[in-house]
């Protein structure tokens, strides 16, 4: 063969190469676009389907937390945090405890167990969309940190926790309904700024500081009954510094060693020199902040968050002295948009954290009425005030909290002493009882009040002991009436009409057994004697004879409706308590019902008279019932099918010289043995004058006065008469 032909058959064969490998270039471009096609399929259906928890988890991580941005701290306001005078501190800051780590470990694997790999989450696209607000503002003071909590931390959480309660397993767990986060946590204050009760007599009362925290988890109980699980504070990153935080809070006298400089005026030098001595500072009144309402509201955990850091606190009773901590810093998470998230990271994130937080905290009680008494009074006992005392003696971390308590008050001794919580049982019955129940009889019982401080002096720590094992002789002799005990119907409003005008006891009262205890078919008291006796009770033993119904959503802007069980004659009815010490509104409201005396029992409640309570009767946070309008239970909230009777009841009111003027629902009820609409709170309403010949103003023959234009749009001002 030619040397010309090989190379023709060298040339052919390199060309038959370049082709094959063209082909095999334009194969893999082409599957290449295939793949890269089907990516983008794949990643556009992945952010438009329901995630799993643990692609939610890390969804949140990476678009929503880590778009956070915080403002320079040069630019920022400097000083110290807001005071915290005047209010408790305790002396140890120590390390969440071990078997509760475990358990948070313990909640997030059960949260994860239960979900498993159902998609039922926001999609990617919504996190990213969320996410993508972030990174327009950055994040300076405590409201910027606020809306960036609320949406990339609380949010989700909810979202994760809300489908639990749909399973009847889990609610019975938890004994929970629904969890809510909320920034308008009830705090009772007077529109005044009276909301004290005075100190008189041998009952000090400790001047509340206002408090009310940025936020706080509402529990619903299975039988309807809200309140606070925990309580939580916002603060800026530059306040709540994340690089100084776990140095600060290893410091086990952190809070007694500020509490020193600042009565000595350590920051009064250079402000540079002073730097280090201001973080610590405003790290712990943070958590005093924080420390307080947990202990007016009754509740074992609070949290400080800053949007870069999560410091959850843990306060267990059985140790005054000492506030647990336990530091979040979900930034050390560093997430990366993956296909599988990393899933041994994902319990350190935030939301995953506040989500473990949430139901070790659902396992708490919260303490309310006598047992939330007996804790502030606890508190006063061991802890020391802002600014006014100090832990005198060296504090050393070898000293046992046992020892602690034992030195501060040989004789009470509260170690592991419990503090109950209101049964849940017969809640129901707190407002609306369905049947009639055994009446039990029992006297006047352990008193309160007056007596109480007395009392609470020379009953030993042995008895509070015996108290929280929760036998049935502690029930009866404890200072706090559990719902199971207000298990009595209400009075019906024929009994208490009579009472009030010395008629025949009622046949139909579910108490009147209770009632008869002469045998002759009369009421055992006048309505002046009943009046007497009851403010009596309510002096000596209130959280004995009165339960607050707030939690389950009697209550108003300054008071709270109470179940009143009279003792020994069983009279049970309400009473609406107010937190003012001069109660206007209650004497005006008295002086109306006096005007409508003929409607009382048909159209509006028995009206039994104004009681004074001192101290008063606690609330969470610390506000005090000092006043009581006593009357007939009403009923609940009428239907919107009941329209025309609420018509027909607010115009036989306006008919007899009254006008409501808040015609609201929730001051509509409906009373089913009087089969009519029954008004309450007349604290608004006024007198409407009466001119000799003149006609009556408002109501039309046959007519209701919701049908006329000027009962509707308010008569003239210069028109009503107000008694107030």
């Amino acid at each position: 063969m030619s040397e010309k032909r090989i190379r023709e058959l060298e040339r052919q064969l390199e060309q038959s190469k370049a082709r094959e490998a063209e082909a095999r270039a334009r194969e893999a471009e082409a599957r290449a676009r295939e793949a890269e096609a089907k990516a983008r399929e794949e990643n556009e259906k992945r952010k438009n389907q329901k995630t799993t928890l643990a692609e939610y988890l890390h969804n949140c991580h990476l678009h929503l937390y880590q778009n956070l941005k915080l403002a320079d701290t040069s630019k920022n306001s400097t000083g110290l945090a807001t005071s915290v005078d005047g209010r408790f501190y305790p002396r140890w800051l120590r390390p969440w405890k071990t078997d509760t780590e475990r358990q948070h470990q313990q909640h997030f694997e059960e949260i994860r167990s239960i979900y498993g790999e159902d998609r039922i989450f926001h999609e990617q696209s919504t996190s990213i969309n969320i996410g993508t607000g972030f990174t327009h503002k950055k994040a300076g003071n405590e409201k910027a940190v606020e809306y960036f909590e609320k949406s990339a931390v609380e949010q989700p959480t909810w979202h994760i926790l809300n489908p639990l309660w749909k399973r009847k397993q889990l609610r019975q767990r938890y004994q929970c309904a629904d969890l809510q986060f909320t920034d308008n946590i009830r705090d009772f204050q007077d529109e005044s700024n009276d909301t004290q009760a005075r100190s008189t007599g041998t009952t000090p009362v400790m001047k509340r500081p206002k408090l009310k925290p940025d936020g706080g988890g509402i529990k619903e109980d299975l039988d309807g009954k809200t309140s606070v699980a925990f309580v939580y504070d916002y603060k800026a990153a530059h306040k709540f510094s994340a690089k100084h935080l776990e140095a600060a809070l290893t410091k086990e006298t952190l809070l007694v060693d500020v509490h020193e400089w600042v009565l000595r005026e350590q920051y009064a030098g250079e402000e540079e020199l002073r730097k280090p001595e201001q973080e610590e500072a405003r790290i712990a009144m943070a958590l005093i902040q924080v420390f307080n309402y947990i202990l007016w509201y009754g509740v074992e955990y609070g949290f400080v968050t800053a949007g870069t850091s999560l410091v959850q606190l843990a306060y267990d009773r059985a140790e005054p002295l000492v506030l647990r901590w336990r530091l979040c810093i979900p930034g050390n998470v560093k997430a990366q948009d993956m296909t599988e998230p990393q899933i041994s990271q994902l319990s350190q994130t935030a939301v995953a954290q506040l989500a473990s937080f949430c139901l070790l905290s659902l396992r708490s009680t919260t303490l309310t009425g006598g047992s939330l008494e007996d804790s502030i009074y606890q508190a006063k006992l061991h802890l020391k005030i802002w600014k006014e005392t100090s832990y005198n003696d060296t504090a050393t971390s070898t000293e046992s909290d046992g020892d602690t308590l034992s030195s501060a008050l040989p004789s009470r001794s509260t170690e592991k002493c419990k503090y109950p919580l209101r049964s849940r049982a017969a809640c129901k019955d707190a407002t609306v009882p369905s049947k009639i129940r055994d009446d039990k009889e029992g006297g006047d019982g352990d008193n309160r009040g007056g007596a109480e401080s007395r009392q609470r002096r020379t009953r030993t720590g042995a008895s509070c002991n015996e108290r929280g094992q929760g036998s049935s002789k502690s029930k009866k002799n404890s200072s706090t009436g559990s719902a199971s005990e207000f298990s009595r119907q209400y009075c019906t409003q024929t009994c208490l009409l009579g009472l009030k005008h010395g008629h025949q006891l009622d046949r139909r009262c579910p108490n009147v057994l209770s009632h008869d205890v002469e045998g002759n078919g009369r009421h055992p008291l006048d309505a002046t004697k009943f009046t007497q006796l009851m403010a009596e009770q309510l002096r000596e033993g209130m959280y004995k004879v009165s339960l607050a119904l707030d939690g389950w959503g009697k209550c108003g802007l300054i008071g709270v409706l109470f179940k009143l069980e009279m003792a020994s004659f069983g009279y049970t009815f309400v009473g609406k308590g107010t937190t003012s010490i001069n109660p206007t509104h209650l004497r005006h409201e008295g002086e109306i019902y006096q005007k409508l005396s003929n409607l009382q029992g048909y159209i509006i409640p028995v009206h039994l008279g104004i009681v004074s309570l001192d101290p008063g009767y606690l609330l969470p946070g610390g506000a005090r019932v000092t006043h009581m309008m006593l009357m007939s239970w009403a009923g609940e909230v009428a239907s919107s099918k009941r329209k025309s009777e609420a018509k027909r009841s607010l115009s036989t009111i306006y008919k007899n010289g009254v006008d409501h003027q808040d015609e609201r629902a929730a001051n509509l009820l409906w009373n089913a043995e009087r089969r009519s609409v029954m008004v309450i709170d007349f604290h608004l309403a006024s007198l409407i004058p009466t001119f000799e010949n003149a006609p009556r103003m408002g109501v039309k023959r046959g007519g209701s006065p919701l049908q006329n234009d000027h009962y509707k749009h308010g008569l003239p001002t210069s028109l009503p008469q107000s008694v107030r």
